[in-house]
């Protein structure tokens, strides 16, 4: 557990901008789910602004303090009200404060004011002060006071509307590293997409120069008609079609029937009963066939190993999101090669 020194020095070199990027987002996680650190982190905030102010920061600090720390309008606004504070302090302490009836204040003068006097003193003054300027005087601090509450009010609306900017940041970093993540999955599937493409292009391009007997052999055609289709609308009962694989097959036809629909293309997956994927196609075009559409995709046999498997359709409109068209099932027997 990290002490209260190393705590504090942490919170001052994120506020400073000086944390590195890994330690900036635990800091940040940790901040925003803890209270207690996050009202010391508004604390040492408050301190920062007042040693600037006061001059008490390094020349390192004071610059990281002018380029990171103060790109904050909020933030801006503190240091303002801080240094007039403290430059209103430093001539109060050197008495240059200047009043209509005795120009200079005097902070040294060993002459205390007579309480039974008709004039009232102050220690600050030369001279006696008359007694309607105690009143002055007092409707001066009450109107002090006042100000002070509301920029203690307004302070505090600064701090929550600077803590809500800070979780709001957080949120959207989380966000954005979540869509960076997606992207380069996408990328990946793409990727792997293309691979696999490529791959069965070199199968078929060798299935060409083949004999037409052994075309025969190596190439399997399955058809799912509509009957085989478990849609989001349609409904109805599952389905599967068993195919039988020979040992010598290299290529799998698949044609699927669907109903006409306004979606300009069509994704195919398929995959396993594990959900594992085998097989994935995108941009698929349906071509015309009557009153219904098909959508024909080839796919190497050696994917396909005994077993069940879902054939899951998503539509593609020209705009907005894809969405489910439906599921096929298919079962393939492989048959062993002769010995």
């Amino acid at each position: 557990m990290s002490s209260p020194n190393d705590t504090h020095s942490l919170i001052i070199s994120y506020l400073l901008g000086l944390l590195p990027e890994p330690e900036l987002e635990r800091f940040e996680r940790s901040y925003l789910t803890n209270e207690d650190l996050f009202n010391e982190l508004q604390e040492v905030e408050d301190e920062l602004i007042d040693d600037y102010a006061s001059g008490a920061l390094t020349g390192e600090q004071r610059a990281s303090f002018e380029k990171y720390f103060l790109r904050s309008s909020q933030r801006r606004e503190k240091l303002a009200f801080a240094t007039a504070i403290t430059e209103r302090a430093v001539a109060w302490q050197s008495g240059t404060l200047v009043s209509a009836d005795n120009p200079i204040l005097d902070t040294t003068s060993p002459d205390l004011p007579d309480s039974s006097s008709s004039k009232l003193h102050l220690i600050f003054w030369k001279g006696p002060v008359p007694a309607w300027r105690q009143w002055v005087a007092i409707a001066a601090a009450v109107v002090l006071a006042i100000v002070i509450g509301m920029l203690w009010l307004r302070n505090r609306d600064l701090r929550r509307q600077l803590s809500s900017a800070d979780a709001n940041y957080a949120r959207l970093r989380q966000e954005v590293d979540a869509q960076s993540k997606s992207t380069a999955e996408t990328k990946a599937e793409l990727s792997a997409e293309q691979q696999q493409t490529q791959m069965l292009e070199s199968q078929v391009e060798q299935l060409q120069t083949s004999s037409v007997d052994r075309i025969g052999d190596t190439i399997v055609n399955v058809v799912l008609g509509l009957d085989y289709l478990v849609g989001a609308t349609r409904g109805s009962e599952k389905k599967v079609k068993t195919q039988a694989v020979s040992a010598d097959a290299r290529l799998i036809r698949l044609t699927l029937d669907i109903a006409p629909s306004s979606f300009e293309s069509f994704n195919i997956l398929l995959r396993r009963a594990d959900e594992s994927v085998v097989w994935r196609r995108s941009g698929l075009k349906a071509t015309p066939a009557g009153d219904r559409r098909k959508l024909k995709l080839s796919i190497p046999a050696e994917n396909l190993s005994s077993g069940e498997y879902q054939i899951r359709v998503v539509g593609v409109p020209p705009e907005g999101d894809a969405e489910l068209f439906g599921n096929y099932f298919l079962k393939i027997e492989r048959k062993r090669a002769p010995r």
